[in-house]
């Protein structure tokens, strides 16, 4: 038994409470049902208020990038709340292993608690071998159940942000909570593998609040994965869009993980990087495109719109950008930018953290060459800080929004 392994073990045994950051709460609580199956007391926490910033500040000096101030703040205002043994509690992190700061988060939260909570490891979520001691082991039946449950909160997801803008609030929440609890309650179990019939039953939640036949006008949201898709993070941004009588769209988390999976193979074919992971990489990229366009299909077959095909999304790429650039999110950007203004939502926001000078590069930097190809399309950089006024964000999105209604 490895190092790792017997480490794992040991917080399953001692029944240690491990803490994860809310930057998709509907697929992070699925995950969090899985990983509880596994003897895991795993929590995900949505501390909210100035103060998760200012703890932030506190322990991560400001030109880290945001996202990075974020969770440290919220992990901080979580374990000085007193409801937590402090020795039997440890927080965890997912790590894509690319060239973003991201990668380094776990350094600086440690470097964060050594003062005030030496006794409460910073664990890691990754599939890259890094933290090769203190990251959950991960085995073929584990990937399986992971990939289901972000296929669940792919489809949860869109449905939920379809149904809204033309539904009952209140009668949409609970469709989303039943399909949550639900599914959250077989987490782990060969149950939560039936994708067929549990993507069935999730559809037929949502088949009462179908969006209506004249839809109100769309407005995408792209960027940085941390920024886009926290409602803390990024100040509520689709809550205000909501309320101002558009319907959001977001991409799918799958489409983020083909992104990388893609990276890999890529590396491969561009720099000769190494066959043997490009050659895994192709097997795990078919397996997570089947299980995408499978969810696809229904959302086809339904009065509800699908996502746009991830091969689509590459080959808008490459009328864009090199898939060689990779760095803050990289080509996929762009990528989704063109894809959803050819499908006929021009009307985007690209939600970038202060610190990431590649995301803004990738995004921003890109506006000019987009507006080239497609002179219609309306996208509005947000920049998020912890100093960021919230007015200013909300002004510069009501003057797309004027634009949008004209």
């Amino acid at each position: 038994m490895s190092k790792r392994t017997r480490f794992f073990k040991k917080l399953a045994k001692e029944h240690y409470t491990i803490l994860a950051p809310d930057m998709l709460p509907i697929h992070f609580e699925l995950i969090a049902g899985v990983l509880r199956r596994r003897g895991y007391n795993f929590k995900v926490v949505s501390p909210v208020g100035r103060d998760v910033k200012d703890e932030g500040l506190k322990a991560i000096h400001n030109d880290a990038c945001y996202p990075a101030l974020i969770v440290a703040g919220q992990f901080m205002k979580e374990l000085k709340s007193g409801q937590y043994d402090l020795n039997h509690t440890a927080v965890i992190m997912s790590q894509t292993g690319g060239g973003c700061r991201a990668s380094n988060y776990i350094s600086l939260l440690r470097k964060a608690f050594e003062k005030e909570f030496p006794t409460v490891p910073v664990l890691s979520l990754n599939l890259s071998g890094l933290e090769k001691d203190q990251s959950l082991p991960f085995t073929i039946p584990l990937i399986r159940q992971l990939v289901a449950a972000i296929t669940y909160g792919d489809m949860i997801m869109t449905l939920y942000d379809q149904a809204l803008p033309y539904h009952n609030r209140e009668e949409v929440e609970k469709a989303k909570v039943k399909c949550i609890e639900t599914l959250s309650a077989i987490g782990g179990t060969r149950a939560f593998l039936k994708v067929e019939k549990n993507t069935a039953f999730i559809m037929e939640q949502f088949k009462m609040f179908p969006p209506d036949a004249e839809r109100k006008p769309k407005v995408a949201i792209v960027g940085e994965i941390y920024v886009k898709y926290s409602p803390y993070a990024n100040n509520n941004l689709a809550e205000f869009l909501r309320d101002q009588n558009v319907e959001v769209v977001y991409p799918s988390l799958t489409e983020f993980i083909l992104y990388c999976i893609y990276n890999i193979i890529n590396d491969d074919k561009l720099y000769g990087k190494s066959p043997l992971v490009a050659w895994a990489a192709k097997k795990v990229y078919k397996y997570f495109l089947k299980k995408s366009r499978k969810m696809n299909q229904l959302l086809i077959d339904s009065s509800f719109s699908p996502f746009e095909d991830f091969e689509y999304v590459v080959s808008e790429a490459e009328k864009i950008i090199s898939t060689g650039v990779k760095m803050g999110e990289g080509w996929l950007i762009p990528a989704e930018m063109l894809a959803y203004a050819d499908s006929g939502i021009t009307n985007i926001v690209c939600a970038q953290p202060f610190g990431c000078l590649p995301n803004h590069i990738v995004g921003k930097g890109m506006m000019r060459p987009l507006k080239r190809m497609r002179p219609d399309i309306n996208i509005v950089p947000l920049d998020f800080d912890a100093s960021s006024s919230q007015v200013n964000q909300e002004n510069r999105l009501k003057l797309m929004l004027a634009n949008l209604r004209r």
